[in-house]
């Protein structure tokens, strides 16, 4: 499992990296240059000083030594700006890859994995996660290749003045490596809990907006509180865990290379005692040895952020191996359709399900014609909805649209004949024209107008501030439940599709406006394929047959008189309705 976890960080950061490697070189030579006088002004501070001891100073030298650690000092600034040029271009352009990848993820992602990932966890990945997985390239040329490049040149210099100090600098090495491997298990679980936990807050958060209304409506506030009050204390007790951890290996790394750098210091003293070295070279040694702790401690401290990275790393990588996906590539694509659907023993269980929601379905529906679903409440209505628009597929059995295998089709194409009423409306916060013709660059305001008339909708449209030009969602006008489906059904007839669903289209209008919409409707329906789902049976009784569908088995399939002559669920309500008028 390990294995396959590394083989995944590898290939998401191969792709990331991908097309980048000229900001990767770029970035790696400008931070040389700029580390350049962190490096190198010991050497020549340590050369200025021995110049300082001799019997015979040699001005001339002086001023070369002084004269190229000015100039290191110097290139520093612009090293710097083109090291952030090539290093921001790389970060952000990883984050901008990222974040288009996970879009595109989540459109193929099948809707069955959206139904059971929360929008809270989603917003974590795309947003907290994306941002730790954007600074690794700063951390790794910073503190990792600031590390190694500072361990080179100073292992060269000591080599050249004492290869004995050598042995020092090579045993701090494993001091430190063996600190590190004491804390790293620790702190992975940590940060992997500390994550999840963030998850989870970000959950409860999401789920507390969405159900602000009925928390209000039944004076349910302070449970609501203490649900996502236990989610952030969560996240605080994962946090004040980590952190404690983390101040933890990093206050016993400090120490370790405390000591260290003492030890180092009495020993060039007594190289320097017994006259091996110089005192210039006590000052260099010195000055390569507390640099390199701190880099050494600056890159122990880079462990926890490592982890932090790979377990955010991780976290994009479940969206990406998710093996919900919807696969299209490849499929026959179709611009028109008939509309001639055929159920042939069409089965489908959703996942830990105890019973199947669809079972041995056989049904042919020919173009152009309606066909209302009736049945008690769990019976498989939506669940034939789904299967009809493609976001599920069945689990045996085979679903024929004009003759073709729908597993076989491209369901892009296919959608883009079919217009959808669902009983919960969702707009985004654009215009009302924007919201109507979503999709369709080709769409007029007179098209919009004309689905508007057959929605019963145009009056109160043309009656908002803005009228088209009305802004819906955050930050625009509020419409009744009424008016949002209307709008809703307006954007379907605007497509002007083959095929229609509509899924309780008229569960949120009165009475006068139902019988208004209905009509639209019903002008709607002729010479499309249409499928109706309603729990007001006045809303069926226009079809040209109703299927009775009881705990996922076609019970009866006729036309909505003949079912009236028989004993079956349809009639039965009928019945009940006229007694109760």
């Amino acid at each position: 499992m390990k294995s396959v976890r590394n083989q995944e960080e590898r290939q998401l950061l191969g792709e990331l990296f991908s097309g980048k490697y000229r900001f990767v070189a770029g970035a790696l030579f400008f931070i040389t240059l700029k580390a350049a006088p962190v490096w190198l002004v010991p050497i020549a501070t340590a050369r200025i000083i021995d110049l300082g001891h001799s019997d015979h100073p040699d001005l001339g030298k002086l001023l070369i030594y002084v004269a190229i650690a000015i100039f290191l000092f110097l290139q520093n600034v612009p090293a710097a700006v083109l090291y952030t040029n090539n290093l921001v271009h790389l970060t952000r352009g990883i984050g901008l890859d990222l974040r288009i990848r996970i879009c595109r993820q989540l459109q193929v992602l099948s809707l069955h994995y959206h139904s059971r990932s929360s929008v809270g966890s989603l917003h974590t990945k795309a947003i907290r996660d994306i941002e730790m997985v954007e600074q690794l390239p700063k951390l790794a040329f910073e503190q990792g290749y600031g590390f190694f490049l500072g361990l080179l040149v100073s292992s060269i210099a000591i080599a050249i003045r004492k290869p004995e100090a050598l042995w020092f600098f090579a045993l701090t090495v494993p001091v430190c490596a063996i600190v590190s491997s004491l804390f790293r298990r620790r702190m992975s679980d940590s940060v992997n809990d500390y994550r999840k936990s963030m998850e989870g807050m970000s959950t409860h958060l999401n789920e507390m907006v969405t159900m602000m209304p009925i928390t209000r409506a039944h004076g349910l506030e302070e449970h609501q509180l203490r649900h996502v009050e236990s989610g952030i204390h969560g996240v605080y007790q994962k946090g004040v865990h980590f952190d404690k951890l983390t101040q933890l290996f990093a206050a016993i790394s400090w120490v370790v290379m405390g000591v260290m750098q003492i030890l180092f210091l009495g020993g060039s003293m007594v190289a320097c005692f017994k006259k091996q070295i110089t005192v210039g070279d006590v000052v260099m040694f010195n000055t390569f040895f507390l640099t390199l702790s701190n880099s050494l401690a600056s890159l122990l401290t880079f462990v926890p952020q490592l982890l932090q990275t790979r377990e955010s790393l991780d976290s994009i990588i479940e969206i990406f191996s998710a093996p919900d996906l919807e696969e299209n590539s490849g499929k026959a694509t179709y611009e028109t359709i008939n509309g001639a659907f055929r159920f042939n023993n069409v089965s489908f269980s959703y996942p830990d399900a105890p019973a199947p929601a669809i079972r041995h379905l056989s049904l042919e529906i020919p173009a152009g014609t309606s066909l209302a679903v009736a049945g008690p409440s769990g019976g498989g209505k939506s669940t034939l909805l789904s299967l009809l628009i493609g976001f599920i597929r069945p689990n045996d059995g085979e679903i024929e649209l004009d003759g073709q295998d729908m597993k076989n089709m491209d369901l892009r194409s296919y959608r883009k004949n079919v217009g959808v009423v669902t009983q919960d409306p969702v707009f985004f916060s654009g215009s009302v024209f924007e919201n109507i013709a979503y999709g369709n660059p080709d769409v007029t305001a007179a098209d919009v107008f004309q689905a508007l008339e057959m929605a019963h909708a145009r009056n109160f449209v043309e009656a908002l501030p803005e009228g088209l030009e009305t802004r819906l969602g955050v930050n625009g006008v509020k419409l009744s439940g009424g008016q949002m489906q209307r709008l809703a059904i307006a954007r379907a007839i605007v497509r002007n599709p083959q095929v229609l669903i509509l899924d309780e289209a008229t569960s949120a209008l009165d009475s006068e406006s139902e019988a208004h919409v209905q009509h639209a409707i019903d002008q709607a329906m002729k010479g499309r394929t249409t499928f109706i789902v309603a729990h007001r049976l006045s809303t069926l009784k226009n079809a040209d047959r109703i299927a009775i569908l009881e705990s996922g088995t076609l019970v009866e399939c006729d036309a909505p008189a003949e079912l009236l002559k028989r004993d079956n669920f349809y009639s039965r309500s009928i019945n009940r309705s006229l007694q109760h008028t």
